[in-house]
Order: structure tokens, then sequence, then C-alpha cells
């Protein structure tokens, strides 16, 4: 056994066998600060190294193995670092005991028999980061500011991810926490925290787990609805999990879009299949849902309401409440008395008798209804009775000044109190307290009132109030401030008891005041006493405190340091100003160089034209002012945007109706929004809209194409003509795609029927048919496949068929793409590797060789490599379509212990 008690000791290099009883160490630290313990191997001891009553101090890189009771002990040491270190199957890993203050991190900590790691309840603020655990076992006691991760950090970490947070939380049968926790984003750190740290209120909130390679996508959606009026307007949100890369939306009415989360509107009437399909590097994965949005035909309200209460005196106060279906988006209520709302929930006083019919007029975008409810309201004459005026007071006499509480007694239930105390002032308060400061006789009268009206109480010389009892008053006072360079203004606030009617002050300069709160100013440096003076009829008392104001010497201009960011750049240009002046200035005065001003500290100001601009700021404090000028110091050069000029044009002018029409966007100078109206009182932001005219007639298209120059508008009178319903039959046409492939094949087929048609009828040829304009169809079974379209309009119907025109052949497996690794890939012998497959292609079977002569056909085996060496890995996974092998060469290395 190795002892030390001295510091800045440094050891390395030794190997410490042996030492095997329960109070023996291979290397001992006792009371040392500031030493380093590195690169040491300590085998076969009872403790292999052992710190007490140390800090400072260094343990790294040091192989410990076999020990019988513990790896690396702390007790009562502080600020010490415990990095690198592999301590394997000893009874106990690491322990920290009464410690604290301590950074554990980059150890591998494996097969402990008791456990991996303990920190005992009296251990505190201990860092534990970054270090691999596999361990059947870890003990961790409460203790106060322990954590178990750092913050998310890129970087390689201790099972070679490439973040660093938590630690590797394992144990040897593969079943620990990081062995099975779930890693969606393949970042290395599970999407869970590691709360089964046993007997502690503290997580791992970033525990490890072993690299992997992302996974495909698990496509899913929602939307803000799935139901609602034409035009139906509905936002997709992407719900997949898997960090998908790229998105195919099929919204079921014959269009498609690539956003993550698109909006879109439905323009007809009908059930609609939504699908998705989502992707990323490693495949994609596709969502459907069936007849998931039900767009319909508005239909006019279906009135109703009610209100509460219905009967009652007045003034009733009724609360009427609107149970109308149909969306309504307008509301017109009248209450029987000539009183009217638009409110959808409004309130109403009803404040005479009488029997009262109510009407509520719906309205939405198909019309409005009306219901009547007669005699709805029922109002009785009013039951309030006219209050009764009574008080009380707390006294009723005693000396000036004389503070009386008065209590209104009244019964009746007032809402209202007028009090004249008799001395001319007067009180709405329900209890108010009056000061009389005049001896005499007071009468005291209280007015009071509600809806039914006011009574009235008069109490004749009530309040006795007699002379002031002759106390001299009691000086006192405060300043603010005390204390200041000069000119100096100082308010004094006189504090003194016993009601004095008189003051006088002296303020120590030669100066002097009878207000009652005096402001002066000391204009000289110095160390000035002051003295209030105060009397009333029975006398006077002075109060003085010495040097209690200390005047400095005079305050110092403002000295300028201000800036702006940025300097340069195209119009408009928005540029930070920044003041930060020595010398506490109070004001400030910007001249931007272009006509502007500000009186801000810290203006914005946006240049608007291209040229240079001079600079001037005006700084100001009770010392004066000082000014600096910056020539030519902002630089703005000409904008580099355009307004836009707006285009547009269309794929049809005329048609029947109902006629759609897909407007194109043509404007130039790169806009960022466009606001279209389609001259039938609808309108829309999208680039290249498709709209519906659903009405005869001729309409004027507008278009403002906007960006960060402004905007500019483009009007086509006329440009829309729709005639009534086509008398002509459509001729049915499609396409789909694909035409071919294995099964599940999932086909879309798009109608390309001319002359209008307004109802579709698919046959599928596999028994199963569609009415949607453009379906989405999934074949599972091979075959060859005649599909069948009718279209339909008031004219009549024609049906085109396209014989086997759809071929699906059986479903072709694919051999598994091999994805596997081992940790941890370096270390002393014996060394214990975890190996992991994550091969994709559904592999039923695995062959392992671990290049010592040894195989494995687990899916994750463990294996311990005996001797030295440098050990080629080889895995054979197989499916249905075969197998695939791959070879990791020289992966494991272990060097002799």
């Amino acid at each position: 056994m190795l002892a030390v008690q001295a510091d800045n000791v440094k050891i390395s290099g030794i190997k410490a066998i042996g030492a095997s009883g329960s109070s023996y160490s291979g290397i001992y630290l006792s009371g040392c600060n500031n030493c380093v313990i590195e690169n040491n191997k300590l085998m076969s001891n009872g403790r292999g190294i052992y710190l007490v009553s140390s800090k400072g101090c260094t343990v790294s890189k040091n192989t410990i193995t076999g020990n019988g009771y513990y790896g690396i002990v702390l007790g009562s040491c502080s600020g010490n670092t415990i990095s690198g270190n592999t301590a394997s199957d000893d009874a106990r890993g690491i322990h920290v005991g009464s410690s604290d203050d301590n950074i554990l991190s980059g150890n591998m900590v494996t097969s402990n028999s008791a456990y991996g790691i303990y920190v005992c309840g009296l251990s505190d603020r201990n860092l534990v980061y970054n270090n691999y655990f596999n361990n059947t076992d870890v003990t961790i006691k409460s203790g106060i500011g322990n954590s178990y991760n750092i913050t998310k950090t890129a970087g390689k970490n201790i099972v070679s991810g490439t973040y660093i947070g938590g630690n590797y939380w394992g144990k040897p049968d593969g079943t620990g926490f990081s062995d099975t926790a779930v890693d969606r984003d393949g970042d290395g750190i599970s999407d869970s925290a590691y709360t089964s740290i046993t007997s502690s209120i503290y997580s791992d909130y970033l525990p490890l787990v072993n690299p992997s390679n992302p996974a495909a996508p698990d496509a899913d959606f929602s939307s803000n609805v799935t139901s609602g009026n034409l035009p139906l307007n509905v936002l997709f949100t992407d719900a997949s999990t898997g960090t998908a890369t790229a998105w195919n939306w099929s919204f079921g009415d014959g269009t498609y879009s690539t956003l993550k989360n698109p909006v879109h509107t439905y323009s007809a009437a009908g059930n609609y299949t939504v699908k998705l399909t989502a992707s990323n590097a490693a495949g994609n994965d596709t969502k459907i849902k069936e007849n998931y949005i039900k767009v319909t035909t508005p239909q006019t309200p279906a009135v109703n309401f009610w209100g509460s209460p219905v009967s009652g005196n007045a003034p009733l106060n009724v609360t009427f409440k609107d149970n109308t279906t149909g969306s309504p988006t307008a509301w017109n209520w009248s209450f029987g008395d000539g009183t009217y709302s638009t409110d959808q929930n409004p309130k109403h006083t009803y404040s005479a008798a009488g029997n009262y019919t109510v009407k509520l007029t719906a309205t939405n975008a198909a019309g409005s209804n009306t219901v009547t409810k007669s005699n709805y309201i029922k109002v009785t004459g009013s039951s309030l009775q006219t209050p009764i005026a009574s008080f009380s007071s707390n006294i009723t006499s005693g000396s000036a000044p004389l503070n009386v509480l008065f209590t209104d007694t009244s019964t009746g239930t007032p809402i209202a109190w007028n009090w004249n105390f008799g001395d001319g002032t007067n009180s709405a308060v329900q209890n108010p307290v009056h000061a009389y400061s005049t001896a005499g006789n007071y009468t005291v009268v209280l007015t009071v009132s509600n809806a039914a009206g006011n009574t009235t109480v008069t109490k004749s010389n009530y309040i006795t109030v007699t002379g002031t009892v002759a106390q001299k008053p009691v000086a006192a006072f405060s300043a603010s401030p005390t204390s200041g360079n000069a000119p100096l203004n100082v308010t004094f606030t006189d504090s003194s008891t016993g009601s004095p009617v008189a003051w006088n002050w002296n303020f120590g300069d030669g100066t002097s005041s009878t207000e009652k709160n005096p402001a002066h100013t000391y204009s000289t440096a110095g160390n000035y006493t002051v003295t209030l003076t105060v009397t009333n009829a029975a006398g006077s008392n002075t109060a003085t405190k010495s040097s209690y104001i200390s005047v400095g010497t005079t305050a110092q201009k403002p000295v300028i340091n201000c800036w702006g960011s940025p300097r340069s750049g195209n119009a408009p240009l928005t540029v930070t100003f920044k003041d930060d002046s020595s010398g506490s200035p109070t004001a400030w005065n910007w001249s931007f160089g272009d006509g502007t001003t500000s009186t801000l500290q810290n203006p914005k100001h946006t240049y608007s034209a291209a040229g240079s601009y001079t600079i001037k700021l005006t700084v100001t404090n009770a010392a004066g002012n000082t000014t600096a000028t910056k020539n030519n110091y902002i630089t703005v050069t000409g904008t580099s945007v355009q307004m836009p000029i707006a285009g547009f044009s269309s794929n049809v002018t005329s048609g029947n109706l109902p006629l759609s029409v897909s407007f194109t966007d043509t404007s130039t100078g790169t806009p960022t929004a466009w606001n279209w109206s389609f001259g039938d009182g609808t309108y829309s932001t999208v680039k290249n809209p498709v709209h519906i005219y659903s009405t005869a007639g001729s309409y004027t298209v507008t278009l403002t194409a906007t960006n960060a120059a402004g905007s500019n508008t483009a009007t086509k009178s006329n440009y829309i003509t729709v005639a009534g319903t086509s008398s002509q039959k459509p001729v049915a046409s499609f396409s789909a795609s694909p035409t071919s492939g294995n099964a599940p094949l999932g086909v879309s087929f798009t109608d390309s029927s001319t002359g209008s048609p307004t109802a579709w009828s698919w046959n599928f040829g596999d028994g199963t048919s569609s009415t949607q304009k453009s379906p989405t169809h999934t074949y599972s079974t091979a075959g060859n496949y005649t599909v069948t379209l009718t279209a339909s309009n008031t004219a009549g119907s024609n049906t085109v068929t396209k014989t086997n025109y759809i071929t699906v052949t059986g479903t072709t497996a694919q051999k598994p793409v091999i994805n596997c690794w081992g940790s941890p890939r370096s270390g002393t012998a014996p060394l214990t590797v975890y190996f992991k497959d994550s091969s994709s292609g559904s592999p039923t079977s695995w062959n392992w060789s671990f290049g010592d002569g040894t195989t494995s056909t687990l899916q994750n085996p463990k294996h311990t490599y005996s001797a030295a060496g440098s050990y080629t890995i080889k895995l054979t996974v197989t499916n249905a379509a075969g197998s695939t092998t791959a070879t990791k060469n020289n992966y494991i290395v272990v060097s002799k212990a």
C-alpha cells in the first residue's frame, strides 16, 4: 500500500496488487491537497484508491479492477476531479461519502457486484456526467444540489455519440435504462429522463444511449377542422414521428402539396380522403384517413334562445343566451320594449311592469331565420321599499381636533348615502370618519336612498367639540436628499407632533423659512446644520441636526460616448443608436442628418433614401451640455428591392357554370404576398389560386402584389364570363400514376374529363368504387385490373374504360441492410463489449463472429475478450429475401491489463 500525507504530489505509473484487507488500499491519500494520481493499475486490493479529507486532487486514467471492497473512495473530500478511470469487477465501483463539490466524468464503471456508484445523503453539489455505468445497481441518496447531467453540448460522448449530456445507465444483462431507452431523433440521448436513481430526489435528464441511425418516420397528421360548410379552409398539421424531412399530401380533391403544414381550401361539397407520405433518408411511411374531411353546403341557421330569469319584479335584469345551430355570424334581438341588440348573448334590464315578446333573427352566409317568443318575459311592479334613515357614532363630544366615526344603521337596503356634518362638509361614504377642527355644536344630517325613494334623519347639536388642550409641540423633521453635489435641491418635511401652527427653519447657510415643508437649494459645498422651531398657543420647541446636509463639489458636464449599428446598408436602413456617455446625463438630443431628430437615449431610426449622413448628439446634465458630431457616419445605398408590377393570367376566361378557373400570378419584381378579388365577393391570398364561379355573369378580377418596397394592383374588367349550365354531355377521360408495381400498390387517379362534369363514378376492377373526382386507391392483390370512369352533368353522362390498365405483381422482399456497433471499442483485458444490431429489412436471424473464434446468434449479444489484441467483427443478418454480411476490421482493441 502507498500512503501519502503531503500536498502537490504526483503518483503515476505504479502497479499496486494484493493489499487485500478491508482497511488496505492500493493508493491512500489523507489530508492532501492538489495531488495527481494517474495512469496507475490497482488490482486485488481491499480498496483501489482511497482519498480522505483531501481537496483539489485529480484522479484520472487509472485502471482499478478486482478490488474486494471499493474501486475509488472519497471520504470527507471536496473539489476533486475523478475522470477517465476504468473501475470494473470490484465489489463497489465509485463511493462518494460525505464529500462535496467533486466532478466525476468520463469514467468506465462496469461489472461491479454490489453497485457501480454510491453517493451518500451527506454529499452535496457533486457533478456526475458522461460516465458509463454498466452494473447491477446504483445507490444515490438525497444530498443537496447534486447533478447528473450538464446542458446538452455537441461533442463525442463516452459511448461515441455526438452529444454530451448525462450518463449511460446500463446493466450487464442488457436490460438497463440506457440499453432499452427510445431515441427517436438519433441524437444519442434518450427521449425520456432516467428517474430510477435509487432512493434519490434526483434524475438524469439527458441519459445517454448507444448511437444509432434515425429510423424511417411514422406518418401521422391532424387538422384544425374536419368538417364545415364550403368554402372550407383546413390547416393540416404534420404529426409524424421520427424526424421526417419531406412531405407529400394528397387532399382527395385532385390537389397536392409538399409543405409540412399546408392550408387547403375545399370548394365543393363532399367527403374527402386525405393522404400524407412522410419520408427521410431511412425511408417513408404513408398515413391515409378515409373520408377525413366532410364539406357541406351551408344551411340557414335554426334559431333558438332562452333567457333567465323570465319573470320578476322591475327592474328585472335578464341574461339572454343564443342556442342557434348552423354557425350564425350575426344576431338581431328585439326585447319587446322598443330596444334592440346585436350581441350574441346580450343582457337587458326591463324597468317597467308588463309582458314582453322577444324576437331573435340569426344570420349566416346562407341566409337568416327568426324565432319569436310571445309574452316571454313577465315583469311585475317593484317590491322595493323606501329605506328608513338612521345612524350612530363612536363619540359625540371631545376636544378639537375631534375624529368621529359615523355608522349607518338605516333599514330598507339603501344604495346611496349623503352626509352633512354641520361644518360645511359632506360625504357619500356609507360609514365615514370626519375630523372636527373647531370648537362648537354640530347638527348632523343623513339622507339614504334606493330605487324606491329616499328618507332623511337629522340630529341637532349631535356633536359637541371643545377647545384644544394646550400642549407645546415637539419639533421633528426629515430631508431628502441629505447629500449630493452643488447645486443641491433639498426638500424638508415637518414631522412635529402637538399641532404646531408656526414654523421657523434655519438652513445653516444664512437663509431661513417659515413654510411648513420648504424646499431649499444649497449652492456651495460644505456641511450644514439645520434647525426647526415649531410653535402653537402653548409654546414652542426646537430640533437641531448638526452637519445634517453634506454638499459636494459642482457636477461636471457629461463626456459623450455614442455609436450606431449598422453603419451602412441598402435603403430602407434601420440603425440602432446607443449612448453610453459618462457624467449622468439627463437629456439627449440626436440629429440624424436627414432632418429628423430624437430625444430618446437609445433611439432607432430608419433612413429611407441613399446618401451619407452626419450624426450629432447633444447630452445634458445639471452642469451643462456637450455636443459630439460624426461626419458621414451612416452610409445608405439605393434600395435593392423594387416594388412589384402586378400581372396575372388564367387557364380559361369563359365557360359554363360551375366554372373552375386556375389563376396564375405573372407579376414581376419578386412579390412576397398576393391578394386576389374574384369579383363575386370572394378573395384569396394564395399565389396561384383555383376558384369556382357558381353563378352566371361577367366578373372583374383584381390582383394586388406586395413586397417590402410596396404594392401594385392589376385589374381586368369583365375578365371572366360564366354562362348557364352546359347543355353538352361531358367526355370522360382519366389518367393514373403509377400503373404498375408490387402489391400493395397505391394508385392516384386523375380525372381529365371535358364538358364540366359534376359527378364521377369510378370502378377500380377489384370490386371497389369511388365517387370522388380524383381518388386514390390501393390494390392489395397481384393481377391486371380494368378501370372504368363515368362522368356526368345535367346534360347526361359518358363512360371511358381502360382494359388491364393497372398491373400489380407480388410483393418483392429486399435483403436486410446492416447497421451495427459495439461499445466500448477499446480497453484492458478482460474487456466486456455490448454489441447492438439495428439493421433494416426485418431480419429474422443473426450470426456474429467476434474475431477470437467465438460466435453468437443473438440479435444484441454481450462478449468478453480475455486476451489483448485487435479483433475483426463480422455480422450476417438474414430475412426471407436472403442474407447480408458486414465486416468491421480491427474494430475492437484490447490492451494488456
